[in-house]
């Protein structure tokens, strides 16, 4: 695809539909730049634009489940609240739910990623931290792998699924990279992790991960 006012050529395989009108639109070489530009900044100032998108959805047919509905003379709303098994605002679990939804948590062995992930060898890290420790690892020959979660309860005698980052195969050694907010906002958990399992490594800083050294956790001569 090329543009039509600056003539770049742009491989639009994996862009998203509408992504070409766009560019073109919004193109520093368009004439009509910025007329486009202020008409931008002048709806934005007045809060017209959300509904000029709607008007535009409407116009070219690209209408979702609620816009339909409303020009078909159903309000959602209405409906939505007369069904009685809609779970209102406001209202709270029971305690069944809860031992409910915890006990299929603890059944569950997937760790739950952040958003931004980053993928190592088909293996996703979450963060920069874990991220050198693994080139790290790998660099020193060290077999790691991402870990089944380990069982801890709390002082509440509730029970829990933690899941370290790393488990080196060869040391029965678990490794959790944690920065220092991190450290102090779960320092109860990490407490009783400690004690629970002797083999637990906490790593606190980034060098710390970048020039790791197993002699430093256990004894060997490597």
């Amino acid at each position: 695809m090329k543009c039509k006012w600056c003539l770049i050529e742009f491989d639009i395989t994996s862009k998203p539909k509408g992504w070409a009108a766009n560019h073109s639109r919004w193109c520093d070489s368009n004439p009509k730049h910025i007329e486009y530009k202020n008409k931008l900044r002048e709806n934005v100032k007045n809060k017209n634009l959300v509904k000029l998108m709607s008007t535009a959805r409407k116009l070219k047919g690209t209408t979702n489940q609620f816009t339909k509905a409303k020009l078909n003379g159903y309000s959602l709303t209405s409906k939505l609240k007369n069904k009685s098994n809609i779970i209102l605002k406001g209202k709270k679990h029971s305690d069944v739910s809860k031992q409910n939804m915890r006990a299929g948590c603890l059944k569950s062995k997937h760790r739950r990623l952040r958003k931004g992930i980053i993928l190592y060898n088909n293996i996703k890290l979450d963060s920069k931290w874990e991220l050198e420790l693994a080139k790290r690892l790998d660099n020193k020959n060290i077999k790691w792998i991402r870990p089944e979660p380990l069982e801890w309860i709390d002082s509440n005698n509730i029970k829990h699924n933690y899941f370290p980052d790393f488990y080196l195969i060869d040391y029965d050694l678990y490794l959790d990279p944690k920065n220092p907010h991190a450290y102090n906002v779960q320092k109860d958990k990490i407490d009783i992790l400690k004690k629970t399992y002797k083999n637990i490594v906490i790593i606190q800083s980034f060098n710390e991960c970048k020039f790791f050294e197993i002699k430093n956790y256990v004894n060997t001569n490597i």
